[in-house]
């Protein structure tokens, strides 16, 4: 099972990794996304469709798949 949480206060936040880490020798595994990560998958992805969009209406002209592959 997966699990997403996300805690906007940053004390609590270390407190709840802090005791998850206890259950590591039980299988639990902690990731971790910190929020520019975040942001920046989102910017990569909505920039990403802006250039479909932009392909589709004629206005850019598509590129190499290499080239966006290596973007992702």
């Amino acid at each position: 099972m997966q699990l997403a949480i996300n805690i906007k206060n940053e004390s609590i936040a270390d407190k709840v990794l802090w005791m998850l880490e206890h259950f590591k020798n039980d299988g639990v595994e902690v990731l971790k996304l910190n929020t520019s990560d975040e942001k920046e998958i989102l910017n990569n992805f909505s920039q990403g469709m802006r250039e479909i969009k932009a392909i589709n209406n004629g206005t850019l002209s598509s590129r190499p798949l290499k080239e966006l592959l290596d973007e992702l």
